[in-house]
């Protein structure tokens, strides 16, 4: 921020307890987490969990005034107001939300239609593996159909239903599409998982979606495994039952996994719905809302299609330049150990290498120059701190 009005402390090889016992008995007069001027924060980048172990990160910020933090005002203070955002719920809350099931939301001619598409597109490829093919490894493989707008082409009935269904879904329990000025769908994946394939992670989440669709097209019986887990409120993974046509819909910030595929083959089709246009791309694609996919052939149509969003620039303040940020704050996770309230920060990757040409960025070469040899330049000057002398 161009603006510092805090002192912050960082220690990435002492304990939070230990940070906190020092500055504590230090500085008695800013005790008190949430009514009083410290706080403290674990950070960790996205999919990189503290270990909760002595050599986890800590930070430590004191100030003079109430404190508040929330990913909506981090963004707002250090990327503007006419900063985009994926109107994607909060990694914290999605903890909380629930996975809907739609049991057979698909019969066996409509799987048996996804087989024949898929199996068709993948004929087309041949032995190339890159483009709308992506091979995760040897046991996981998945299958871009909305590459080229081939599902829309040729699944538009399933399509429809699709997005009708996840509307209502969306309506009855979470209503993250009335947050966006629009919603599409963003990847439409046919997943292939042999023997061995896994996703292990259990915080994997789809970052920048607002809703997961995940339908089951294996038969019961076809693979031992593979069972589709998703974290609660309470840390604990839960086990999904997942039959053959089921559809579960779940938000997408809400961390999920798949267990290792004991054996056989596990055949799912996966759907992503956002705010942005409806891709085209052979990949997941990165840039949402109104930033620019130099790969998808129906960019130029969605540029005109949303033209009437065009965004105010991002003007420069106090002479200060307009950087983009490689990463912004995704969520803010608020925890007791002991008799410490703790922060727990996500930073996540944000946006990618183009930009709409409607939100220019102003960049002052003198000033990105200085910022490359002191990397705190972009916090501002000191003399701007209303810390105590």
């Amino acid at each position: 921020s161009n603006h510092p009005s805090a002192t912050l402390l960082v220690n990435s090889g002492v304990s939070t307890d230990d940070i906190v016992t020092l500055l504590g008995g230090a500085c008695k007069h800013m005790h008190g987490h949430r009514h009083g001027h410290m706080l403290v924060f674990r950070e960790y980048f996205l999919r990189d969990h503290a270990d909760r172990s002595n050599n986890e990160g800590v930070i430590v910020a004191a100030r003079r005034r109430e404190w508040s933090l929330s990913s909506e005002d981090w963004c707002r203070g250090h990327m503007g107001e006419h900063a985009q955002s994926s109107g994607a719920m909060a990694v914290a809350d999605a903890q909380r939300t629930e996975v809907v099931r739609l049991e057979k939301f698909l019969s066996l001619e409509d799987i048996e239609l996804i087989h024949k598409v898929a199996k068709a597109e993948l004929a087309s490829l041949g032995d190339v593996t890159e483009g709308a093919l992506q091979v995760h490894t040897d046991s996981w493989r998945v299958l871009y159909l909305q590459n080229n707008n081939i599902f829309q082409q040729k699944l538009p009935d399933l399509r429809q239903r699709i997005l009708e269904a996840v509307r209502q879904v969306d309506k009855n329990n979470w209503c993250l599409f009335d947050k966006v000025d629009h919603w599409n769908i963003r990847v439409v994946e046919y997943h292939r998982m042999d023997e061995f394939g896994e996703l292990a992670d259990p915080k994997h989440y789809d970052l920048n979606s607002l809703l997961t669709m995940d339908i089951m097209l294996s038969e019961e019986g076809a693979f031992e495994g593979g069972d589709l887990q998703t974290e609660e409120a309470d840390g604990i993974l839960k086990k999904h039952e997942f039959k053959q046509g089921d559809a579960l819909v779940f938000v997408s910030h809400k961390y999920h996994c798949v267990g290792r595929v004991q054996s056989g083959r596990r055949n799912v089709m996966v759907l992503e719905f956002w705010y942005g246009p409806e891709r085209q791309c052979p990949h997941r694609c990165e840039h949402f809302g109104q930033e620019i996919c130099t790969i998808d052939p129906a960019q130029s149509s969605y540029t005109q299609q949303y033209s009437h969003l065009k965004q105010k620039p991002q003007l420069e303040q106090d002479g200060a330049p307009s950087i983009p940020l490689p990463f912004r704050l995704g969520s803010v996770f608020t925890c007791q150990e002991g008799s410490y309230e703790i922060l727990e920060l996500l930073w996540e990757p944000s946006g990618g290498d183009e930009v709409a040409p409607d939100k220019p960025v102003s960049v002052n070469k003198e000033v990105t120059a200085e910022a490359g040899s002191d990397p705190f330049a972009c916090f501002g000057d000191s003399s701007d701190s209303d810390d105590d002398e």
